[in-house]
């Protein structure tokens, strides 16, 4: 994980400010994801990846800002204030129910949160941040994680981005339309269909898949 660190620490270097983001240190909206979350280390490991970072409160941008905006103050306020939203309890629990027990890192496409009030990023800064930092993330990672996205945007993506890796679409766990709760519960009622599918990484020719389950 010291390639991943080192990367995630320079997210808080980048100075480019694209379109439709916000990255203002002074007020302690800082870049941030790339959060390490230990495991099984014999069990399969994945790299969750979503569209971008929520909006941050003002506990967080405070205690960013008492901290210096470093790496390791994200880690310690997703460690003991963020780790358990349902955004991540809700991943975590459908991924080892696929059989990803191993370790995690949580990613996004963007590392800064979104200045629109629905959440969108432009393409363009997509774009750029994913052959900044996440090309960069994936290649540093052994070939044993496996790159999940959640939700549309972030599986198309990933899915274009990076052909030798198997990639995984899962539903947005938050989303408006009830998809992923939808999912949970076809998966109660038959999930050997869902591993299998799962385990068939490749097709016939040999090429990684890129695999939707969104239903």
């Amino acid at each position: 994980m010291e390639k991943i660190i080192k990367i995630a620490k320079g997210l808080n270097q980048c100075k480019l400010y694209c379109e439709g983001i916000i990255n203002d240190p002074k007020r302690g909206i800082i870049p941030r994801c790339l959060f390490n979350e230990p495991r099984n280390k014999n069990g399969k490991c994945a790299i969750v990846i979503g569209l971008n970072p929520g909006k941050s409160s003002l506990n967080e941008r405070n205690y960013y800002l008492k901290n210096n905006n470093t790496y390791q103050a994200g880690q310690d306020y997703w460690e003991n204030k963020i780790k358990n939203f349902a955004y991540f309890n809700r991943s975590r629990e459908l991924i080892s129910i696929f059989g990803f027990t191993g370790d995690i890192v949580w990613s996004d496409l963007a590392k800064c949160e979104s200045a629109e009030k629905r959440g969108e990023v432009p393409v363009q800064t997509l774009r750029i941040c994913i052959d900044r930092f996440l090309k960069r993330e994936i290649e540093s990672l052994p070939k044993n994680f496996t790159i999940i996205s959640l939700g549309n945007e972030a599986f198309q993506f990933c899915a274009l981005r990076f052909p030798n890796r198997f990639v995984l679409g899962l539903p947005h766990p938050t989303g408006a339309w009830g998809t992923y709760s939808r999912l949970r519960k076809n998966v109660n009622k038959n999930k050997k269909k869902y591993l299998d599918l799962i385990n068939a990484q490749k097709d016939e020719n040999g090429y990684y898949k890129a695999l939707k389950i969104f239903e």
